[in-house]
């Protein structure tokens, strides 16, 4: 990949930033628990969390592709560095929730630019290599972001738990800030939209075939993964009646394989057709959905879980290049945002229906629900790119001029280059 220097930097700090908050998200109902959260005021910061994320997201990247990948950059990773200062230092419960939403802004910025980033590094026929090794710091972080936790809990409390994720975002901004390269000229706005134009943007961007129907699948991914994570410990202790270290070992095995994988098929990804990739993947997950609840013993649910890893990570390098791709018409930052919109809706969404759907039909119908929400989001997707898909034709071997970066990636391709 072209840019090695930046990469490695991309990577150090997105897996800082996801180890300290995987370590802290981890015990924050706990620790909220502790202050005296109860009913409200223990939800309140969670809700305010998801919420700002739901809404900024748009809004958030466009102000990346307006203000440039390293002002964007910088100005996250100092939001996530104050809000950790406050959970280190301020233990009322209403300028906690007040910081979880500010956590939910930072956090709706930080992953727009770092994937214009990583679209400059991989390159027009690298994306989804470079996003699938990118993301490989995500899933590593937060695998040993409980663990770590639970170390820093028993030694030192709470404030072991804050003052580990103060370290780390403090970590990740100095990194950025010495390895992201700052403009060599003014940015130009001509082309780009004002942050207050986000959301008219957005529903355009949504009309759009391919981007429409990434957003369907990504919603629908977000409810699945959702009401797995929910649901499945419940089923596994309650049905099956398997111990701790078995449950955690399920809950475990997809994410490993996740990890494990993410390099190879976003390789693979770079050589076959995406779009496919994406449809086998969703569908593959939809189908073993199903399983779960007929599953019988231990060694069935470990390779279920296994299973879902493997399909899940066949579409995840892919989708990821596919919005890359979509960055170049709407803008990157924009792009990554709706996409990340969709993805925290069905975060919210999927355990709201699976709470209902256990209280009125039962826990197994939990997950039949997500095997078909998952194939209807499949169903959207291609249907969405059928278009597209009957518009192409075969690209000429000469002559051809490249699509243009836009937004963020145009600026930091410029940039990148004078890194050597």
């Amino acid at each position: 990949m072209k840019n090695g220097k930046l990469f490695q930097s991309l990577f150090l700090i997105n897996f800082a930033t996801s180890l300290g908050f995987g370590i802290a998200d981890a015990f924050f109902s706990t620790y909220l628990f502790s202050l005296g959260g109860r009913g409200l005021l223990l939800g309140l910061p969670l809700l305010l969390f998801s919420v700002s994320k739901i809404v900024l997201s748009p809004v958030m990247g466009a102000c990346v592709d307006r203000i440039g990948a390293r002002r964007a950059a910088t100005l996250s990773l100092t939001l996530y560095f104050l809000v950790s200062l406050g959970y280190l230092f301020c233990s009322r419960l209403a300028l906690i929730a007040l910081l979880r939403l500010f956590q939910g802004m930072a956090c709706a910025m930080f992953r727009p630019v770092m994937l214009s980033l990583v679209a400059v590094v991989g390159g027009p026929k690298g994306e989804a290599r470079a996003a699938g090794t990118f993301d490989i710091s995500f899933y590593l972080a937060i695998g040993i972001g409980p663990l770590l936790g639970g170390m820093l809990h028993d030694l030192w409390g709470f404030y072991g738990i804050f003052a580990c994720l103060a370290l780390l975002c403090l970590f990740a901004l100095t990194l950025a800030l010495r390895r992201i390269p700052a403009p060599t000229e003014p940015p130009v706005l001509a082309n780009r939209r004002h942050c207050s134009l986000a959301l008219p943007a957005a529903l355009e961007a949504a009309r759009h075939g391919t981007m429409g129907g990434l957003l369907a699948f990504i919603f629908g991914r977000g409810c699945g993964i959702s009401l797995l994570a929910a649901f499945l410990p419940i089923l596994l202790n309650a049905r099956l009646g398997l111990s701790g270290t078995q449950t955690g070992m399920v809950l475990a095995s997809s994410t490993l394989v996740i990890t494990s994988l993410l390099r190879p098929v976003g390789w693979l990804s770079d050589r076959l057709p995406r779009k496919s990739l994406v449809l086998l993947g969703g569908v593959s997950v939809s189908l073993l959905y199903f399983l779960v609840p007929v599953a019988q013993g231990f060694h069935q649910v470990l390779m279920l879980g296994g299973g879902i890893g493997l399909c899940s990570v066949l579409s995840q390098p892919a989708s990821t290049a596919l919005l890359l791709e979509q960055g170049e018409r709407h803008g990157t930052g924009l792009a990554v945002g709706i996409f990340n919109t969709a993805l925290n809706l069905g975060f919210l969404v999927g355990p709201l229906l699976g709470g209902w759907l256990q209280n009125r039909f039962g826990l197994t119908a939990v997950f039949y629900a997500a095997g078909w929400i998952g194939l209807a989001a499949a169903a959207l997707f291609a249907a969405s790119t059928l278009g597209d898909w009957l518009r192409q034709v075969p690209v000429p071997l000469h002559g051809q001029v490249p699509v243009p970066l836009r937004g963020a990636g145009a600026e930091a391709l410029h940039q990148a280059t004078n890194l050597k």
